[in-house]
């Protein structure tokens, strides 16, 4: 018994530290972005130097503090206010996220819904198809992707990463594996009482689809809020281009700004994620169990 605990103390204090230590990047981001300029300027751009007796050379370190000496939103009125072109990314970044989640659960559910409830010959096989190009990496269709961007006149456009995005395969994944533990019984009887198709679906299928949906709707926009690759191969416009990419041409000299922007792009991913924290679990629970 002493045992157990004593591992059980040692497993959570190892975890704990695990935390603590993923946390740090999420803390220091915000904490420099509430930093005055002063601040960030005296611990992010001044180096520490330590002389080192034993190896007998200068070693440099950058000062970061957890804690501000005092709280100001200045960073956030350069990012929101003084920089206008923030605004204008963020809302690029939006104008690709939504149309490629609400167009991608709309697919992924009928599909889903036509590979699990309709019979049909050869369905196993295409589903396999399915799982081979949702397991190929992204890199590997870029130049396919790109080459029919391209036949389509598509490069430069938003539909360039937004129509692949549609038609991934992985929503029809996540779902068809929910949709598998629907009780057949039930959708037979309302056959047999004379549902259609339709009526089935709508009555039947998408309201026990909640979960799954909220999944996929949270996985979805994750990935795409912070698409990089396409973008960079698609998009060659500065001002198309979303706040993923914002980010990286940022000045490394301006440390606060880079604070503040990062802060505010992480902020919406974290609030959706606080929402559907619960359905999260509960859909991914449900496409993985038997």
């Amino acid at each position: 018994m002493k045992k157990q605990k004593c591992t059980d103390l040692i497993l959570t204090t190892v975890l704990a530290v695990l935390g603590v230590l993923s946390a740090m990047p999420l803390l220091i981001t915000v904490v420099g972005s509430l930093m005055p300029m002063n601040d960030i300027v005296a611990h992010y751009t001044t180096q520490l130097s330590v002389f080192d007796i034993i190896n007998g050379i200068r070693e440099k370190y950058i000062q970061i503090p957890l804690i501000p000496s005092r709280i100001t939103l200045e960073q956030y009125q350069n990012v929101l206010v003084i920089q206008p072109v923030f605004l204008m990314l963020l809302l690029n970044s939006i104008k690709i996220t939504v149309p490629v989640v609400l167009g991608n659960l709309l697919v992924s559910v009928a599909a889903a819904y036509g590979f699990t409830v309709w019979k049909w010959r050869h369905k196993e096989k295409v589903f396999l198809i399915y799982i081979i190009i949702m397991l190929m990496p992204l890199q590997a269709v870029l130049v396919p992707n790109y080459i029919m961007a391209e036949q389509m006149r598509l490069n430069g456009s938003y539909l360039a990463i937004i129509l692949p995005g549609i038609f991934s395969p992985f929503g029809t994944f996540l779902l068809r594996q929910s949709m598998k533990k629907l009780p057949k019984d039930c959708l037979e009887a309302a056959g047999i009482d004379g549902a259609g198709s339709l009526r089935v679906f709508w009555s039947i299928v998408l309201p026990q689809m909640k979960s799954g949906m909220a999944a996929l709707v949270m996985l979805v926009f994750i990935e795409y809020w912070n698409v990089v690759e396409q973008v960079i191969i698609f998009l060659k416009e500065y001002y198309r281009q979303p706040l993923s990419v914002f980010l990286s041409y940022l000045p490394a000299e301006n440390v606060g700004l880079i604070f503040a922007a990062s802060t505010v792009y992480m902020l919406v991913p974290l609030w959706f994620l606080a929402l559907g924290q619960k359905d999260l679990e509960r859909g991914i629970e449900l496409s993985s169990s038997k």
